[in-house]
């Protein structure tokens, strides 16, 4: 609006009282708009009912020395403004009162906390234009903000960033990270089995969540019948500890006023930060009857047959319905080490948020990750401030399309258990790590030992590798079942890359033990279906034990590489295995002879090629080793050698963009 078009509006004659109420209502939307009622683009902004502001973002105390800006609170888009810009508007008349109301309360969130009695009474006290216009409501009983995990990518259900660890090393981070997320309070989850043991402590606490679920429903029912029928998004969270023997009770109690609202739009419902199945189920059921959806029905071995004709199908087709569901893990891939000793699901890093992540990585990022401070449609929107992830929480969304282990699917009966897992073993990689870890410290201590580097005899390394059996061994013979092994269609064994005295030798117990699995599994496995991949691996950094190496210690690293390739031989040479590769860190890549010929040897025709020198030296080790196993003069056709039958190697397992182990050749 130009100077001279205010002018001429000041100078009309004002035919009636608010002149502002003539305009059209697009104009008028526009001035609400400006005002900061609401934003342009669409996003909504938080207000918070009871009065409180959205905690800012500030800087850790440690940087803020360097210069006086860093200690001040980090701007944020998505805050609200000052009510103060429209109020006036709304003590205008009614008419206005009534359009800048609707647009405030349908266009924006709206969160309240319960923090004593009495706090939920702001949402009592809403008139019912507002109830009318609402659209997003998230209502706070109970909100725990610690968890006792750590980051560790094999770790499942995943670490969530909605809380740190009670026991994190910074113990600054845990407190900064609550006062930026929950205003500084420290909440523990309800019926908390610390309190249990103190009976004045318990009983204090049984009274004040007696209270907060009494105000919880009698606010419930005045206001519900003011909700428009299909237009209000209601998350609720009241966190509450899954192992005590009442949990199930109280979570009852606090989704019952669910019912007494219309039909919701959207509902997300958060009953533990802590996974637990059957409050999962209690929160997915209470989610969909408030979104007048039918509950899923639970198969098992006495309505099977009543309810669903699966196992009246043939096996081809069955095990066709079952590949649509997930025994297929996101990335087809299915993890395995001995500090976890189950199954895990490893993600690969998502790259969306500073540039386009690759297809074939992104994928499986849908799947996995429900941050709510990702979004993938859009960058740096806002997010609710909890998360309702159904394998991270004991909560459900119907924005949450996270993959879960399908557990149910193997306790219906035993004709479907089979099928599943024929399909669980036979569509997705098996990586079996020996020994788990993304840098030199997650290697054995004993081989961390500085007195050990300089002083030990590469030809005694019985104590050095402290482990009486390979993780493989114990995979196949231990874990999976034996009717199983036919199955795999591919295997990967990873060992990391232990010091040049960690590798066990030929007199081993170790390799005594996986000499004769190898015997033992030639009669189990299905060898021409099967493809079988060893990765040496190398970490991103130089590692100990590594940056100075003599002869001998390299003879030792490149004995261990042979001396667990080599029993795979009878497989390749006399059962047909469908395919083996190697991939083999170079033992002296972290050299600063290896370094220096990577920065200033670089072929110019394998640049050309997109190829690193480090990666062309890893590619011909690599040859060299599978002929170890496949013989000599073996795989020599199309791609260098790479692949049996002429076949190429199928690309590289998503867990290696952790290791990032082609960081000169990527």
């Amino acid at each position: 609006m130009t100077r001279e078009n205010i002018y001429v509006v000041e100078r009309r004659p004002l035919g009636r009282a608010h002149s502002l109420v003539s305009l059209p209502l697009g104009i008028r939307r526009r001035i609400y708009l400006h005002t900061g009622v609401a934003r342009f683009d669409g996003q909504p902004y938080t207000y918070f009912l009871d009065g409180r502001r959205k905690p800012k973002r500030t800087i850790h105390p440690i940087w803020a020395g360097f210069h006086a800006a860093c200690a001040r609170p980090e701007p944020d888009s998505f805050d609200p403004p000052s009510t103060r810009n429209f109020v006036g508007l709304l003590r205008c008349c009614r008419a206005l009162y009534v359009e800048i109301a609707a647009l405030l309360y349908s266009a924006n969130r709206f969160a309240i906390f319960y923090s004593h009695q009495g706090s939920l009474e702001p949402l009592r006290l809403l008139a019912p234009t507002f109830l009318a216009s609402l659209t997003s409501l998230k209502i706070v009983l109970n909100q725990a903000c610690h968890k006792v995990s750590s980051y560790d990518p094999s770790q499942f259900p995943p670490y969530c960033w909605c809380g740190h660890a009670d026991e994190y090393y910074d113990f600054w981070a845990v407190n900064h990270h609550c006062t930026a997320k929950r205003g500084g309070q420290h909440r523990r989850a309800l019926l908390h089995l610390a309190s249990e043991s103190d009976s004045t402590a318990s009983t204090a606490e049984q009274a004040a969540q007696e209270v907060m679920i009494g105000e919880w429903h009698d606010v419930v029912a005045p206001i519900s019948s003011y909700v428009g029928d299909g237009r209000l998004e209601l998350s609720l969270v009241c966190d509450i500890d899954p192992e005590h023997s009442d949990a199930s009770n109280v979570a009852r109690r606090a989704i019952a006023p669910l019912i007494l609202f219309p039909r919701l739009r959207n509902c997300q419902v958060r009953l533990s930060k802590a996974p637990s199945h059957p409050l999962q189920q209690m929160a997915q059921e209470a989610a969909l009857k408030a979104c007048g959806r039918a509950t899923p029905v639970r198969l098992n071995s006495a309505n099977l047959k009543l309810s669903s004709p699966l196992t009246s199908l043939p096996p081809e087709l069955r095990i066709r319905i079952l590949e649509y569901t997930d025994l297929i893990t996101p990335w087809k891939e299915v993890t395995w080490s001995r500090q976890v000793s189950s199954y895990q699901v490893i993600g690969a890093l998502c790259e969306s948020s500073r540039y386009p992540c690759p297809p074939d990585n992104h994928h499986g990022c849908r799947l996995y990750l429900c941050d709510p401070t990702l979004d993938f449609s859009k960058r740096n929107a806002p997010h609710s401030g909890c998360c309702f992830c159904r394998v991270r929480h004991s909560a459900f969304s119907f924005a949450c399309n996270c993959w879960a282990p399908p557990t149910d699917l193997f306790l219906i009966c035993r004709t479907l258990y089979r099928d599943a897992q024929f399909v669980f073993f036979s569509h997705n990689r098996f990586i079996v790590y020996d020994h788990y870890g993304r840098d030199f410290s997650c290697l054995p201590e004993i081989q961390l030992e500085p007195a050990t580097l300089d002083t030990i005899n590469t030809t005694d390394t019985a104590k050095y590798y402290p482990f009486d059996r390979l993780a493989a061994s114990m995979f196949l013979r231990d874990v999976v079942p034996i009717h199983c092994l036919s199955h795999l269609r591919f295997l990967e064994l990873v060992f990391p890359p232990y010091v040049p005295h960690g590798w066990p030798r030929e007199d081993h117990p170790a390799i005594q033990d996986w000499i004769a699995t190898i015997d033992w599994l030639r009669g189990q496995i299905h060898a021409p279906a099967l493809t079988l991949r060893i990765v040496m691996a190398d970490f991103a950094g130089p590692i100990v034990g590594r940056t100075s190496m003599t002869e001998a210690q390299i003879r030792g690293i490149w004995s261990g590489y042979r001396t667990i390739a080599e029993p795979l031989a009878p497989l390749a040479r006399e059962d047909g295995l469908g395919r083996f590769f190697m991939q083999v860190a170079h033992p002296e890549r972290w050299t600063p002879e290896f370094r220096q010929r990577v920065e200033y040897e670089i072929s110019f025709e394998h640049e050309r090629q997109g190829e690193g020198f480090a990666a062309v030296m890893e590619g011909r080790l690599s040859r060299l080793a599978e002929r170890w196993v496949k013989g000599e003069g073996e795989g020599e056709g199309k791609g260098e050698g790479r692949g049996d039958k002429g076949r190429d190697e199928p690309s590289k397992s998503t867990w290696q963009r952790w290791y990032n182990v082609d960081s000169y050749s990527d």
